[in-house]
């Protein structure tokens, strides 16, 4: 395969025809073999996705389509409203073997709800009421009357 195995590093992208040569390698079969083995299951997942379905690889992810509304945009050189026409698009939502094996782990660049409580109990800034000492955010709640 041409990616290598160093994270971090940008490899050239794969073509369709890297892909054809690297699975007729890994399964010994012709190129010409390969070649329609790879585009018999382009077709397939194409034509479930079209007819409105998924496609769940086990190991791998899950293809499926998703519904965006219309919406306007702007034209940013002259500020122009746009219409934009809603749409359906694919989508790939990666496995977890897939996520290890590509990313090494859990965690990724969106916080969500559990990076938020992570960083509160390691004494983060979003700390509540425990352990809070009052700091300069006093505010109506926690002020003292006298």
């Amino acid at each position: 395969m041409a990616a290598s195995g160093n994270k971090g590093s940008k490899a050239a992208p794969l073509s369709r025809g890297d892909i054809v040569s690297e699975v007729a390698a890994l399964a010994d079969l012709p190129q010409s073999k390969a070649d329609q083995v790879v585009r018999a299951y382009e077709d397939a997942i194409i034509r479930a996705l079209s007819s409105g379905g998924e496609v769940r690889i086990a190991g791998f992810g899950t293809f499926r389509t998703s519904a965006r509304a219309a919406r306007t945009a702007r034209n940013p050189q002259t500020g122009a409203p746009l219409k934009i026409a809603a749409r359906t698009v694919a989508r790939f939502t990666p496995s977890s073997a897939f996520k290890e094996a590509v990313g090494g782990g859990k965690g990724g660049s969106k916080g969500g709800a559990k990076g938020g409580a992570q960083s509160a109990a390691k004494g983060g800034s979003k700390g509540g009421a425990k352990g809070s000492s009052g700091g300069a955010k006093g505010g109506a709640k926690g002020g003292s009357k006298k």
